[in-house]
């Protein structure tokens, strides 16, 4: 690197530093810009949100506005700039994704997210509405039941897998053949190997069936389901075995879109298996 290139770096690293500071180094000016994100408001509007005295919020909004993140309008009304819409809308990210990882700090620590991709853990935060569900190892089977019952009232399933469920061939046929679920699973070999290839090819002939298996190359340290009302998320342990006694249960929409974008994101990994 040449030292113009060197110095130019330098030069758009302390402008990044500078916004980040301006932006996320202040509770104040990060309420500000998060407010404002919504849509522009008068002095006392903001003043109303924030808690602060006028000569406190002043102080903040202008700092702000030199900066480029606002601007007064000829109302008096504050509003974001083009670059504070896009610096407020990465702040919020920001802020939803600190949300959910501090709600479930424990959660996220004692288990392998290695399988999750990179562009997911970005979007993190859309998992904000989500509940943790941990069941005593005495209620499992429960637990179990319950999320079967669940799938059986279900529309759409989509859903990744690396661990055998007891009587998976007959419980795929109950719900693509009887219920009529539109169903599609990426599985591994294991999980392939161990499913009964009668009651696949069952399903597979049924006029109308809406089964979809797609075979995974490689083992898998994430298991979740996504149906048409819910997302349910599991992970691995360290050691390599799933943990069945804690589940992350979203029911909202972005939530959901978080899921199917997983799922999806294997399926595009995974070659269809055809009987």
């Amino acid at each position: 690197m040449t030292k113009i290139a060197e110095k130019e770096e330098k030069k758009d690293l302390s402008i990044s530093r500078s916004i980040l500071r301006l932006a996320a180094c202040s509770d104040l000016r990060s309420s500000i810009l998060i407010s404002l994100g919504a849509g522009k408001k008068s002095l006392g509007d903001l003043r109303e949100i924030i808690g602060s005295s006028s000569t406190t919020a002043i102080h903040a909004l202008r700092e702000l506005e030199k900066g480029n993140l606002l601007i007064q309008d000829e109302n008096k009304d504050y509003a974001l700039t083009k670059i504070g819409d896009i610096v407020a809308l990465k702040l919020i990210d920001f802020v939803q994704a600190i949300d959910v990882l501090k709600k479930y700090e424990t959660f996220w620590l004692s288990h392998d997210l290695s399988d999750i991709p990179e562009h997911l853990l970005e979007r993190i935060g859309e998992l904000k509405e989500s509940a943790l569900i941990e069941a005593p190892a005495a209620d499992v089977l429960k637990i179990f039941t319950e999320f079967v019952d669940m799938l059986k009232n279900s529309k759409e399933i989509r859903g990744v897998t690396s661990m055998f469920i007891p009587e998976f061939g007959s419980l795929l046929k109950e719900l693509t053949i009887e219920k009529n679920v539109d169903v599609e699973l990426v599985i591994t070999k294991e999980i392939f190997e161990g499913i009964d290839k009668e009651s696949l090819k069952e399903i597979f002939a049924h006029e109308g069936s809406k089964l979809k298996l797609y075979l995974m190359g490689e083992d898998l340290k994430v298991a979740f389901t996504v149906t048409d009302s819910l997302i349910s998320f599991g992970l691995f342990n360290f050691d390599g075995t799933y943990d069945w006694n804690k589940d992350l249960i979203d029911t909202t929409e972005e939530g959901i879109k978080w899921g199917l974008d997983l799922f999806e994101w294997y399926r595009d990994l995974s070659k269809e298996i055809y009987l």
